[in-house]
């Protein structure tokens, strides 16, 4: 799988988990770091979860 092609799977599972479990949510918005460096995603990967999950809290 090309690069990409993986990092946005992983957005994808990352944002749909967000939005079904809610200590998973919390975790990742309280921590990022911590959840993301669980994840073999590009820094621009992670920089989209985040923005993301900013947009959610807001």
């Amino acid at each position: 799988m090309e690069p990409r092609q993986k990092d946005a799977q992983v957005i994808s599972e990352i944002l749909l988990r967000a939005a079904s479990e809610p200590d998973f949510r919390n975790v990742l918005i309280k921590d990022p770091s911590t959840v993301l460096d669980q994840y073999d995603v590009s820094a621009e990967a992670k920089l989209i979860i985040r923005k993301s999950i900013m947009d959610l809290v807001q």
